[in-house]
C-alpha cells in the first residue's frame, strides 16, 4: 500500500487535477494527471457507483488499482499528482489486465522513468 505522503487524500486536490489536469483514456481506465512541483508524486484513485452498485466489487476493484500502482511507483516520475478512475460497468479487472493497462498509459504519457 501506498504510504501518506504518497497518495492524494483531500478533496481539493482531487478538483485541482480534474479542472486543471490532462486525461489518457484506455480500456475503461480514465488517467488524469497534473505537475505538483513536489519531491514525489501522489496517487489517488476513483471507483464510483456506476461501476457497480456492490461496494465488495468497488472495493475489489480498488484494491487491485492501488496493488499494482504500489508496484509501478518506484518507475513513476517524481512531482505528479495522479488519478486513476475505473469505470467500466461490465467487469472487473484481474490484476494482470490492470497491470498491462497502466503500464501502457504510463509509458503513453511519459511518466514512466524507463
Amino acid at each position: 500500500m501506498l504510504g501518506r505522503t504518497k497518495r492524494l487524500r483531500h478533496n481539493k486536490d482531487f478538483i485541482r487535477v480534474f479542472k486543471h489536469g490532462k486525461r489518457h483514456f484506455h480500456s475503461g481506465v480514465l488517467l488524469s494527471f497534473r505537475v505538483n512541483h513536489e519531491k514525489c508524486s501522489r496517487i489517488g484513485f476513483i471507483v464510483g457507483k456506476k461501476h457497480s452498485l456492490l461496494a465488495v466489487n468497488r472495493n475489489r476493484q480498488r484494491r487491485i488499482l492501488q496493488s499494482v500502482m504500489t508496484e509501478l511507483y518506484p518507475q513513476i516520475k517524481p512531482g505528479f499528482d495522479i488519478i486513476i478512475s475505473y469505470t467500466n460497468r461490465d467487469k472487473v479487472l484481474t490484476y494482470k489486465e490492470a497491470y498491462e493497462i497502466l503500464v501502457t498509459m504510463l509509458h503513453d504519457i511519459s511518466l514512466l522513468s524507463n
